[in-house]
């Protein structure tokens, strides 16, 4: 079986999408997990800021998480059209 890549690289610009159903349950279960996390915090804060204070946390955990799966499981990151736009400095 062909090894496939589980996110794509972005032609222009940078970062992975998903390229595949793997891809897009990995980005589903961030999502989810990510609402599930503000919405338990929520309910235990007194107030927005409070809520936002202790989500930061997480969400900075979820998101290391996220590039970690799509940098081993995506295809490697190129600037540009793969050396079609560099230019030579005279």
């Amino acid at each position: 079986m062909k090894n496939q890549y589980w996110f794509k690289a972005n032609k222009s610009g940078y970062g992975w999408h998903p390229a595949n159903w793997k891809g897009w349950t990995i980005l589903g279960l961030y999502v989810v997990f990510l609402i599930y996390s503000f919405i338990e915090i929520h309910l235990q804060s007194h107030s927005v800021s409070d809520t936002l204070i202790a989500f930061f946390p997480r969400f900075l955990l979820f998101s290391a998480l996220l590039t970690i799966v799509t940098y081993l499981k995506g295809e490697s990151i190129t600037w540009g059209a793969k050396g079609k736009d560099q230019h030579k400095i005279p």
